[in-house]
């Protein structure tokens, strides 16, 4: 063979490979189009809120308790508690050893007096065993929730009534006939540590007002009080205005009075327009509460409509740390939306045609625009409707159960919890088989 035919031949071969080739990548390219790797993310419900950060500076008419006398000072009531006008809320003791002998007699006695009341009551007792234990299922959420909230002062009040129906249960059902043997127990230790101990009833320090009471102080008390709240206004709470004051050594506590507190908070006039338009508001305080917190609006202090403002908001909430809360980094909750979070990335447009009647009965064919996301199915995408009621920055908050007369065609579902919503992905249509 001639040199030229040898070489028409491996130029014939070299074309039939590389058209080949070129096969072979259009049908890959083609493949992977309908058959490219998905990413889904299974919907669920959630709350989210429109908010701003803000300091806030928590206002409150606040009496401070005095006592000028020596010795061991042991609280009777809990941070947070209501109190009456000259409740005692602490006891001065001569030292701590004293203090702790008449707390372990008095939870002691505390005891007695609730097994001394099951016995009496124990043959006209109406409960049943499976209302207790609804009792019990709910005081241990309602402990969870108090702990959650950082409400110790109810956590303790829901543990000793759950000690309480977890005791009655035992009657009810049989496991215990009375608690004559247990209570001779007790009544015995409280006899010896009587015996042995100098315990004595103490000095009772009363509160000097009706309110919510607080072991705490801090040297903020009464900067500002609830008389100042119309006033305040930008640069009110400035470094050389909200001072520390040295607090005596005296004063073993406060109360807040009244039912409300109030805090303040330095905004713009964008954000003050923002608060006033806002339905329901909150704050979200994250040393106070893992919560938003209800508040109203008091008053929005500002010289003209453009400049800066104060914002008051007005709360009746009521923890320990709420009741000492004094200057916080904080968010005010303007909206709250609760629906279906999908990521933005899954959410499309596309136009779909539509059947509409008129006022006369009369149908007419109209394209509209919806937005929805692509569902998998098994190995099938289906396109559901999303009924958007708020957008976030990178999300979609879709409404749970829209109605049909929210629904701009029957043609498509909707998007509900627990759909594998498809969040990245390439050529997506409906129908699409997908690997």
């Amino acid at each position: 063979m001639e040199k030229k035919d040898k070489f028409e031949v491996i130029k014939k071969i070299s074309v039939i490979l590389i058209s080949l080739a070129l096969l072979i990548y259009v049908a890959s390219v083609i493949v992977r189009a309908n058959f490219t790797q998905i990413k889904t993310e299974t919907t669920n419900i959630r709350t989210v809120s429109d908010s701003i950060p803000a300091k806030g500076y928590f206002i409150r008419d606040e009496k401070l308790i005095e006592n000028k006398d020596s010795g061991f000072i042991s609280y009777n009531v809990n941070d947070g508690d209501r109190v009456s006008l000259h409740e005692p809320v602490a006891t001065l003791f001569k030292n701590e050893d004293e203090a702790t002998d008449k707390q372990i007699i008095d939870d002691l006695e505390s005891q007695i007096s609730n097994l001394q009341q099951l016995n009496a009551s124990a043959e006209t007792i109406a409960a049943v065993p499976d209302q207790i234990d609804k009792n019990i299922a709910s005081l241990l959420s309602q402990i969870n929730v108090n702990s959650a909230d950082r409400d110790l002062s109810q956590a303790a009040k829901n543990t000793e009534t759950l000690l309480y129906d977890i005791n009655e249960r035992q009657i009810i059902t049989g496991q215990i006939e009375n608690f004559e043997e247990k209570i001779k127990e007790l009544q015995n230790r409280v006899s010896s540590m009587k015996k042995s101990s100098s315990v004595s009833a103490g000095k009772q320090i009363q509160s000097t007002s009706a309110g919510f009471f607080s072991s705490k102080t801090d040297g903020y008390e009464n900067f500002y009080t609830t008389a100042d709240l119309e006033k305040l206004m930008p640069g009110a709470f400035s470094d050389d205005k909200v001072q520390k004051k040295p607090v005596s050594e005296n004063v073993i506590g406060k109360t807040m009075e009244g039912v409300y507190w109030y805090v303040a908070c330095e905004v713009t006039a964008e954000e003050a327009l923002l608060i006033k338009d806002a339905g329901d508001l909150g704050i979200d305080v994250p040393t106070v509460n893992n919560s938003i917190i209800s508040v109203e609006l008091h008053s929005i202090n500002q010289k003209t409509k453009t400049s800066e403002a104060v914002v008051v908001l007005k709360g009746d909430y009521m923890n320990s740390e709420m009741l000492n809360a004094r200057i916080e980094d904080m968010s005010i909750v303007l909206n709250t939306y609760r629906g279906i979070y999908i990521p933005k990335t899954a959410v499309h447009e596309r136009e779909i045609q539509v059947t509409t009647t008129d006022e006369k009965g009369h149908e007419k064919e109209e394209t509209i625009t919806v937005k929805g996301a692509y569902i998998q199915i098994a190995n099938e995408l289906k396109f559901k409707l999303i009924t958007d009621i708020h957008t976030g920055d990178d999300y979609v908050i879709s409404k749970i159960s829209p109605g049909e007369d929210e629904l701009p065609t029957k043609q498509f579902g909707i998007i509900k919890p627990g759909d594998e919503v498809v969040v990245e992905g390439a050529n997506l249509y409906d129908k699409k088989i997908v690997d």
